[in-house]
């Protein structure tokens, strides 16, 4: 098998601008991911997606925005693809919705609309994963602080 035929990213910087939440820093985290996955680890930079709430922002980095953008990657995948999700923004946990699940809580992201993707919803993608193909996952996260 010839391993790492395409290399597809998405990467994800939240900074929340004007909000109580505000980050510094996020959106530089991913920029400067972009250029080592591109110099270094020769990424294809068209094949880099990057989703940032920075002012002009052509894809925000909704809820809705990086599940689309992940889903699109993960069907583009095929056997000895190398797929990366980098993730620089806030976290959090909240009560686990499957009854009996033995840790109680689930770890979500927080996307710049607050529309949680939680570590079920990420399960469901990797879940679609063509055998083969390999996800590396970086969250650059912690827990919301009310």
């Amino acid at each position: 098998m010839d391993m790492g035929n395409k290399r597809m990213a998405v990467l994800v910087g939240c900074n929340y601008p004007n909000t109580r939440n505000e980050l510094h820093g996020c959106i530089n985290d991913v920029l400067t991911m972009k250029e080592v996955l591109v110099k270094r680890f020769g990424f294809d930079l068209r094949s880099v997606q990057l989703l940032t709430d920075a002012p002009g922002s052509v894809v925000l980095p909704t809820g809705a925005n990086i599940k689309k953008a992940l889903s699109h990657m993960i069907d583009q995948a095929e056997a000895g693809d190398v797929l990366f999700f980098h993730y620089s923004g806030h976290g959090t946990r909240i009560p686990s919705v499957k009854r009996g699940h033995p840790f109680r809580h689930d770890e979500a992201i927080v996307p710049c609309d607050f529309n949680l993707i939680t570590d079920v919803d990420f399960r469901q993608l990797v879940n679609r994963l063509p055998k083969g193909a390999s996800l590396t996952v970086l969250s650059d996260s912690c827990p919301v602080v009310a």
